[in-house]
């Protein structure tokens, strides 16, 4: 507190006089007006913004969160804004409006300004070990084998990327080649255009399929029913239609007749909880084996993750997309601060968790840590109930000492009468036993 905080007085009149004798009406904001704080941030350099991230999470690793062999994702998100902020890019979409007198919506063309994130993160603990903030036009892909790489060397020994899921943002035969060379399996979505995609689908019609099924329950009681769902995956191995799978040195020449591409695996979903597609099926590449082609499909489910858990809850309730000033500088230095501080929120209630179900047992020998600690709960969730915990706490600080109080136990501390007061509270004397303090004769 002595280093970061500030004590109720500054809190409550600033650390200056300044701009008093201008101010009528509003109030002081705090300490430092949003103003001062923004131009004080915004002037961090990227590079180190990114070297601060990177050793948060290399000590969170050295904490023992992360180990042993990891599935990660990597996806971007677009941070827009308006054409005014320094610095942004701009990308052309397309979006169908209605015109008056059509029965047909018309193609407009317009233009989207800001900016983009690229994270990497370990889905099982939600914690993002590499990111990257790019204009909102830039081409993902071209971060693949960089953050893959800054990733795996934020884990050091400690852990290993074994796995990686990514969508068709990142689908570039060169690059995944290079993933497969680095010796992670990769799991990405096909482009319904594409050869080997085609071939896959042709093919598996032909093949016996793996089936899994389930059974769901609908309604409550005795007007309640169940529902067996039903998936059939086909595995493909040794594929060599992906002319664009391999070294560039070697695609180049896929032009030729008797070109023949790296071999990779598929595999297609024929049928899924029932419904069978009408294009033929989604088609999963991947480096890895498909002997069981649900584990290529389960993995591929870790996805989602990144889109719930990073930037849905970046964006609310982190306010991932409010930037403290219209420039470039600014933008970043927010990116990386917000999923900073996200990462160590997620680091904390990992161990607070872990702390509950094994108080004496350090985190170092906890091999397997997961989000499932936290039960689904988020983080706007987890505040509320933090709030409803300690809505009635107090913190007293006397010189270098403080302590945290009910509102109640502070009040008969401090020799106030109330007229009604918690049966478990006690007396004075429990009071001062529950924190160690052993009462004196003027207690």
């Amino acid at each position: 507190m002595k280093l970061v905080g500030f004590n109720a007085r500054q809190v409550e009149e600033g650390l200056t006089r300044r701009g008093d004798d201008k101010r009528t009406r509003k109030k002081k904001q705090g300490p430092l007006s949003p103003q001062c704080e923004a131009s004080n941030i915004s002037k961090l350099r990227a590079e180190q913004m990114e070297a601060l991230f990177n050793q948060m999470v290399q000590r969170l690793v050295a904490q023992g969160l992360v180990d042993g062999e990891r599935i990660a994702a990597l996806d971007g998100s677009k941070l827009p804004t308006t054409k005014q902020y320094e610095g942004c890019g701009k990308l052309k979409q397309t979006r169908q409006v209605k015109v008056k007198g059509q029965k047909e919506a018309a193609i407009e063309e317009y233009w989207v300004y800001g900016w983009k994130v690229l994270v990497l993160i370990d889905v099982q603990t939600r914690l993002p070990l590499a990111m990257k903030v790019v204009t909102i036009e830039a081409y993902e892909g071209a971060w693949l084998l960089p953050l893959l790489k800054q990733a795996q060397h934020n884990l050091g020994t400690r852990a290993h990327i074994s796995t990686i899921v990514i969508d068709r943002g990142y689908l570039d035969g060169e690059d995944l080649w290079q993933v497969h060379r680095y010796g992670v399996i990769c799991v990405v979505v096909s482009k319904s255009n594409m050869a080997v995609t085609q071939d896959a689908q042709g093919l598996a019609r032909q093949e016996p399929a793996r089936v899994r099924e389930r059974v769901v329950r609908h309604g409550h009681g005795k007007t309640a029913t169940k529902l067996r769902l039903r998936t059939e995956l086909v595995g493909l191995e040794g594929l060599t239609t992906y002319d664009q799978y391999g070294e560039p040195t070697q695609t180049q020449y896929a032009h030729r007749r008797d070109y023949e591409g790296q071999p990779i695996n598929a595999v297609v979903v024929r049928l899924w909880n029932n419904r069978r597609p009408s294009d033929g099926g989604t088609v999963y590449l991947t480096n890895g084996s498909v002997s069981d082609p649900f584990v290529v499909f389960d993995s591929y489910d870790w996805r989602s993750v990144i889109e719930n858990g990073i930037f849905k809850e970046g964006k609310y309730p982190w306010h991932l997309g409010r930037f403290p000033k219209r420039t470039e500088a600014a933008v970043i230095v927010h990116c990386f601060f917000t999923l900073l501080v996200m990462a160590l929120t997620t680091a904390f209630r990992l161990w607070q968790a872990q702390q509950a179900l094994s108080p004496t047992m350090p985190t170092q020998t906890l091999p397997g840590l997961t989000s499932a600690l936290l039960g689904g709960e988020g983080t706007a969730r987890w505040r509320l109930r933090l709030k409803e915990e300690n809505r009635d706490k107090v913190i007293v600080f006397f010189e270098d000492a403080y302590g945290i109080f009910l509102l109640a136990e502070l009040a008969v501390l401090s020799g106030l009468r109330l007229r009604r007061l918690p049966a478990q509270l006690g007396s004075r004397q429990d009071i001062l036993l529950r924190f160690g303090i052993t009462p004196g004769p003027s207690s």
